[in-house]
């Protein structure tokens, strides 16, 4: 699974309750059911970490330092669309000869469809969708590669029937508030660029202004930043994506391969109202190195990649961070609880980051005079 291997990928939630690890036998309750109950609808259920049958969800299987590591399991009959369609047209043509007439009725078409759905899917094997997910106990967080809203809406009930907490995606409005205390419809609406052909802003994209801001903040005082006593580093990657609703023409500017962060569509792309969408952020402390693409509209940790580096051309890359240390190319492999303790820190220092923003954004006064520098960088970040 990709939480013990590989790159990650996943959304982080808050939690009002306080797990402990022996909670896992709340969900030990709520197992996947046994695949012969399985018929035309999908079942759900918990598994443990290592399959999607995995049905030891204990301690002993599912602790892992302070992470309990399981997943949430869909289990359905879906025959493959070519059978279907290929069996379809053959019922259909039996139908029409049958009838002995020239084109079907549509309710005759729709009766045969589900017929022959029905049938194929009852005589289908079952396909599994397995959506991993780890508790942090000491922050009570959850991470869930839940990256789409259809997934969301199929994981935060099934888990608070499980457990009676309704976990809260962390995205910029439920952070802000969780941080600051920051009710994001409250806050001024501004434009960052200063292009009189852009109107004004008909809502508040907190987490895009985010993210533009956090480019600006790298480009003109450094990647080094602290989080409590530690000393930390960022840097940002292409591919870039600008996306404004409020932008002319296209509302969506993709950068990739050569240089996109130098290059002029940059400048254009925010003169033009766009604001920084998404793009991949590497995060440093000590010896961790962790990068992953972030999107500034809810917060999701794509691809994120939290092993020891081992190629050079990325060590060569992440060494033109300042205080960036070298990175250990040893080929020691890290367990579940190492990888989600990196995990932990790259949200950790981006919402460290986002919380510097909020004190920022919540000032009228200091945030203008920020728009203000920010447009003169907008400016000869154009005629770069």
């Amino acid at each position: 699974m990709s939480y013990e291997s590989g790159a990650l990928t996943f959304h982080a939630f808050y939690l009002a309750k306080a797990f402990k690890s022996n909670d896992i036998e709340l969900f030990a309750t709520r197992t996947l059911p046994p695949l012969n109950t399985l018929g035309t609808e999908p079942i759900h259920g918990w598994a443990g970490p290592t399959h999607a049958l995995d049905h030891e969800l204990t301690e002993a299987n599912c602790w892992r330092g302070d992470w309990l590591w399981f997943s949430h399991v869909k289990a359905q009959k879906r025959p493959p669309a070519s059978l279907v369609r290929a069996t379809l047209m053959a019922e259909l043509e039996i139908e029409r000869r049958a009838r002995d007439v020239e084109v079907l009725p549509r309710a005759a078409k729709t009766e045969v469809r589900e017929r022959v759905v029905e049938a194929l899917t009852r005589e289908a094997q079952p396909s599994f969708t397995s959506m991993e997910c780890a508790i942090d106990l000491r922050n009570q967080r959850l991470f869930a590669g839940a990256m789409s809203d259809a997934a969301i809406q199929v994981l935060a009930p099934y888990f608070r029937e499980t457990t009676g907490c309704v976990p809260v995606m962390c995205g910029p409005e439920s952070a802000a508030y969780r941080l600051r205390g920051i009710d994001c419809n409250n806050l001024e609406l501004v434009n960052m660029t200063h292009n009189p052909e852009i109107g004004g802003a008909s809502e508040v994209c907190i987490g895009d202004e985010f993210l533009t801001w956090l480019f600006y903040r790298w480009e003109m005082q450094g990647c080094d930043f602290k989080m409590g006593d530690e000393n930390c580093s960022m840097m940002f990657e292409g591919p870039l994506t600008f996306a404004g609703d409020k932008a002319p023409g296209c509302h969506e500017t993709l950068l990739r391969n050569g240089t996109p962060l130098n290059t002029p569509e940059l400048g254009i792309a925010l003169w033009n109202g766009k604001h920084l969408h998404r793009a991949k952020l590497t995060l440093v402390k000590n010896d961790w190195i962790i990068s992953a693409t972030v999107d500034g509209r809810d917060f999701a940790f794509r691809t994120m990649r939290v092993d020891p580096i081992k190629k050079k051309e990325e060590e060569d890359a992440v060494s033109e961070m300042p205080s960036a240390p070298k990175a250990e190319g040893g080929s020691q492999k890290l367990t579940i609880d190492e990888r989600l303790e990196r995990a932990a820190f790259y949200v950790d220092a981006f919402l460290h980051l986002y919380g510097e923003f909020l004190d920022l954004r919540a000032d009228p006064v200091g945030w203008r005079s920020k728009l203000a520098a920010i447009h003169q960088w907008i400016d000869a970040r154009m005629k770069v």
